[in-house]
């Protein structure tokens, strides 16, 4: 409840200056009125103090609460991992079990800490420059309507390319950091067996589908960034030429149009932040979706629901009608029972796919 209300009080706070800047140089420049300007010039200074303060409290406290939530998913994942089977980590490579710790759960809390603010006070900004174009003056505020439905629409073309160019880059980010697992714990067996350039060359290949796909990601943010940029280059022209034709008839004040222009600026300037926190917000995404599957996953040997004390461990180890096959294979041990005493040794000898492991 605190980070929403500072939150709103930092979006008011944005939207109260063009107010203030209105009132000076109406009241005050083209009137004459020296008392009105310096009042609106301190009250237009205290309003961007406090907000710098409600900037300072917002940032510490949903840092505190991002950082606490991902503190429990960090664990909650780790127990997880700790409760799964053999039988996962025998399908799973390693290198993308540690990109769920690490890439998935640090674009997480980079989306947290910093993009969720910046993206809640974009939208509440956006929402109130609206309100405050269409009280002031509604038919000026039409010029910068029009633009809304082309903005949408080209906001809707760039999710339609960027998202599936954002999904792919993950998943081959997950399969260069196995890649990456797999070489450095094998590298004894690399080495000893002269594999160093067979296995470089496999990595670039790795390595290069995974710029290609950030390339493709890159290529629809460098056309829909400059074109929102535009948009409000043109709709800010556009409110200038209608309002300087209102203020040479009479109907429109200079101070309004000047807050006009302020909040035309202040309307598509959080639309390219969320532009920005757009690709923040489609890796945090795809890693909680990819968290999420994990923590589904049913672990194959599940706890007993009665399980039995042991008070004294005799150090013995007996396999009792004990069966195993690989998914989808035939069986390859049928009620084995086997015991093995404290202090014996027992060699286990057959072929690959026997059921020696």
């Amino acid at each position: 409840a605190l980070g929403l209300l500072l939150v709103s009080l930092d979006a008011l706070a944005q939207i109260a200056v063009p107010v203030l800047v209105r009132h000076g140089v109406d009241d005050g420049v083209a009137r004459g009125v020296h008392g009105a300007l310096l009042t609106a010039t301190v009250a237009a200074a205290l309003v961007v103090a406090a907000n710098w303060a409600v900037g300072v409290a917002q940032v510490r406290t949903t840092g505190r609460t991002g950082e606490r939530l991902l503190y429990v998913l960090r664990v909650k994942t780790f127990a997880q991992l700790q409760r799964l089977g053999l039988d996962y980590y025998e399908r799973e490579l390693g290198g993308r079990i540690m990109t769920r710790m690490t890439t998935d759960v640090d674009a997480l809390s980079t989306f947290v800490q910093t993009g969720l603010i910046t993206a809640v006070v974009s939208v509440l900004t956006i929402t109130g420059v609206l309100v405050a174009l269409l009280v002031i003056d509604a038919e000026l505020a039409l010029v910068l309507v029009v633009v809304v439905p082309v903005l949408a629409a080209a906001t809707a073309v760039f999710r339609r390319y960027s998202v599936p160019a954002y999904r792919e880059a993950r998943e081959r980010v997950s399969v260069v950091n196995a890649a990456l697992q797999e070489n450095v714990a094998m590298i004894r067996v690399t080495q000893a067996f002269r594999r160093e350039e067979h296995n470089a060359r496999g990595f670039a290949v790795l390595a290069g589908e995974f710029r290609d796909a950030r390339l493709r990601a890159q290529r629809c943010m460098s056309v829909f960034f400059p074109f929102v940029e535009f948009l409000g280059t043109l709709a800010a022209a556009a409110v200038l030429a209608v309002g300087a034709g209102q203020v040479t008839q009479g109907r429109l004040t200079a101070g309004t149009l000047i807050a006009f222009l302020l909040y035309v600026e202040l309307f598509f300037a959080p639309i390219q932040q969320l532009s920005q926190v757009f690709d923040g917000y489609q890796q945090a995404v795809i890693g909680l979706a990819r968290l999420r599957a994990l923590m589904r996953t049913s672990t194959g040997t599940p706890a007993a629901r009665r399980p039995r004390e042991v008070r004294r461990l005799r150090g013995e180890v007996e396999f009792d009608a004990v069966s195993f096959a690989y998914p989808g294979g035939r069986r390859v041990l049928d009620g084995l029972r086997l015991r093995i005493a404290p202090g014996e040794t027992v060699a286990l000898v057959g072929t690959t796919g026997a059921g020696k492991s």
